[in-house]
């Protein structure tokens, strides 16, 4: 049997995309026979308890997060690892260790705090004799992969091929553009059942599961003005969130308005909505596939 063990975290700071796509895979490749195996970190706001439903999950030492406050591009992402990559490296091989389970055949990393550093020392560190390939998912094309295979379901336009050029291996084989997309079976099934929207009767609100801007407040406040009484509007937002019991009092003051718990899929709320409101990420592609119209709001 396959033996697959992935490396992703959520959390306040990191939102719930990079766990929600890898479990989308990881059904997949459970389903083709492989034994799938996640190892995340313990921080406020992650989603162990939710893929201990589904999967063996392996917990890192929970660290002492950074403050994210007025950091940009690598230095936030790596203030979201918690600790250096060397540290995290040496967590992971001794939590693979302990449990007995260095011996694997794929290791699939997601997160934006990860990179070649990482990656190589998770391959000296492991035994020379029990070879494993490697799966990197990234966005940002922004530092360097030690990978096998490096997955990016964005589409950037004529440059989409161009982007990890100097960034992976010449052997590494890259998967770029919206067709290796990591979306449920789910939208496949939908997908020509849906119609095209005429009118806006039902809007579905989405910011993520953390959504720690309380952008869906924002969005909610909106739906205030009287012209609009006569939308349904559903809001999905997580447990973990700082801002769920605030949306709550929200939506109960508002007709037509559901707040949602976190489902495994929002196949079928976007498949009713006629109009959605959220932020970019893997839920961008959802909306997509079942050509909802959408309003994406960047920070």
């Amino acid at each position: 049997m396959t033996r697959v063990v992935v490396r992703c975290d959520a959390s306040l700071s990191i939102g719930s995309g990079h766990v929600i796509r890898c479990r989308t895979l990881g059904r997949e490749l459970k389903k083709s026979g492989a034994e799938v195996l996640f190892l995340c970190r313990r921080q406020p706001g992650d989603l162990i308890g939710l893929l201990e439903r589904e999967f063996q999950v392996l917990t890192l030492p929970k660290q002492q997060l950074l403050p994210c406050e007025g950091l940009e591009n690598r230095e936030l992402y790596s203030a979201w690892l918690g600790c250096s990559q060397e540290q995290d490296a040496q967590d992971f091989i001794q939590a693979l260790l302990i449990a007995n389970l260095n011996n694997f055949d794929w290791l699939i990393a997601d997160h934006y705090g990860l990179d070649a550093t990482w990656e190589s020392q998770v391959q000296i560190g492991l035994k020379k004799d029990v070879p494993h390939k490697l799966l990197a998912i990234d966005d940002l094309a922004d530092r360097n992969h030690q990978a096998d295979i490096l997955l990016d379901q964005n589409f950037f336009g004529e440059s989409s091929n161009q982007r990890y050029q100097w960034l992976v291996p010449t052997q590494c084989r890259q998967l770029l553009g919206p067709q290796y997309a990591l979306l449920g079976p789910e939208y496949a099934v939908l997908h020509p059942l849906v119609p095209s929207r005429k009118d806006a009767c039902r809007v579905l609100i989405f910011f993520g599961g953390v959504d720690k801007e309380n952008l869906t407040t924002r969005a909610l406040e909106a739906f205030n003005d009287p012209k609009l009484d006569h939308l349904s509007v559903d809001v999905v937002l997580g447990h973990a969130s700082p801002h769920r019991k605030a949306v709550a009092e929200l939506v109960a003051q508002r007709n037509l308005t559901t707040l949602h718990d976190p489902l495994p899929s929002l196949a079928g709320l976007i498949a009713r909505a006629d109009l959605a409101i959220g932020a970019g990420g893997t839920t961008s592609w959802e909306r997509a596939c079942l050509r909802l119209p959408s309003l994406v709001v960047t920070i």
